[in-house]
């Protein structure tokens, strides 16, 4: 089944899960208008996907325009320009999803008809931000959104062609190798991408958002490592943990968090030494985590700006910068949770992250 009409045949199916995942209706919007406006995006692009096909190279941009220009499109249904970046990319995500689900092993044209779809959800969401006046939004902070929505179309297509590649290849052969370093370094993105979505946030006045259940910091540690061993397998990492781990947090930002901190103590670290990370619950009403590696020390000066946004250090051991935003959000899920981060460094000790989290809010 073409994408195109999956869309128009799932298209209940699709607003209702990203209704699920991207929460409520921000203020001053109505829920049914909300669904109703992004139903008809989701119509519009589908019938500009059928007519991408066209040789015509002016059909195409009338295509892409054609709704939100229409005289009766309806207003975007924000209170914030990085909301609307937001509900694009979680409807994005819902769209492919489900498609995946009944498309599991995707052919050249499938992939084609992917690049067109995100080829079209980002004219959409261009030309509806260009809707925001300037009062409305900081437009450095909405650019970065909007580069934050578009760079995860070509993270997609390419994370989808190095699975087909993967799947397609003998085990341990270079194709599969090489596979396989696609899709390290596309996870390297997806976290680069993440850090920059909260950091749009922050800049356009928004509160990181919160969801708060019950689970054990010592899992959510080792999910941390996990993810984090399949950007940097060469590096080893030992997990310790001791005391009661049980405790409210968002489950989602906590591991966000524990991979920033894996990934610079990484950074600092001697190659070929071993990075350490504890968890500590044995205090009543908060637990520790503790992330550590030996080597060169960062600086003084550099210590009194590291979680400042878009403060990089330079490393010789470092294999991927970043945009240096990974301790800035670091902290921003730490304060959210209301907790503390700090760092100690020394030629003696190397590189030590803390973070202090309370069980409850």
């Amino acid at each position: 089944m073409s994408l195109p009409h999956f869309i128009h045949e799932s298209l209940d199916e699709i607003l209702a899960e990203w209704e699920r995942d991207c929460g409520g209706s921000p203020r001053g919007a109505e829920p049914d208008v909300r669904r109703l406006h992004f139903g008809k995006v989701l119509r519009a692009v589908a019938e500009e996907m059928k007519r991408s096909k066209a040789a015509d190279p002016a059909a195409k941009v009338a295509a892409a325009t054609a709704f939100a220009r229409r005289p009766d499109a309806p207003t975007a249904p924000h209170s914030h320009a990085s909301q609307l970046v937001n509900d694009y990319a979680s409807l994005r995500a819902s769209v492919v999803r489900q498609w995946r689900r009944k498309n599991p092993s995707p052919s050249a044209d499938d992939l084609d008809d992917l690049v067109h779809f995100n080829e079209a959800m980002d004219r959409s969401l261009a030309e509806l931000a260009a809707t925001f006046s300037p009062s409305e939004s900081q437009p450095q902070s909405l650019f970065l959104g909007v580069l934050n929505h578009e760079l995860r179309t070509s993270v997609a297509s390419i994370l989808m062609s190095a699975q087909v590649l993967t799947h397609r290849s003998t085990p341990g052969s270079p194709e599969a190798k090489a596979a396989q370093r696609i899709l390290r370094s596309c996870e390297q993105l997806r976290q680069t991408l993440d850090a920059l979505s909260d950091f749009t946030k922050v800049r356009l006045g928004e509160h990181l958002e919160i969801d708060r259940v019950r689970d054990d910091m010592g899992v959510l540690c080792k999910q941390a490592l996990d993810a984090y061993a399949r950007v940097d397998p060469e590096r080893k990492v030992r997990l310790t943990s001791d005391g009661d781990l049980s405790g409210d947090w968002d489950t989602t930002r906590i591991r966000e968090a524990v991979g920033g901190l894996l990934g610079n103590a990484a950074r600092f670290a001697s190659r070929g030494s071993v990075v350490t990370m504890a968890v500590d619950g044995h205090a009543a009403d908060e637990v520790t985590v503790t992330v550590h590696g030996d080597g060169t020390p960062i600086d003084v000066e550099t210590l009194r700006t590291i979680f400042d946004p878009v403060a990089r250090v330079e490393s010789e051991n470092a294999t991927y910068a970043g945009l240096g935003l990974g301790l800035f959000i670091v902290r921003k899920v730490v304060d959210a949770h209301g907790g503390h981060v700090s760092v100690d460094a020394s030629t003696a000790s190397g590189t030590t992250f803390t973070v202090v989290l309370p069980r409850r809010a």
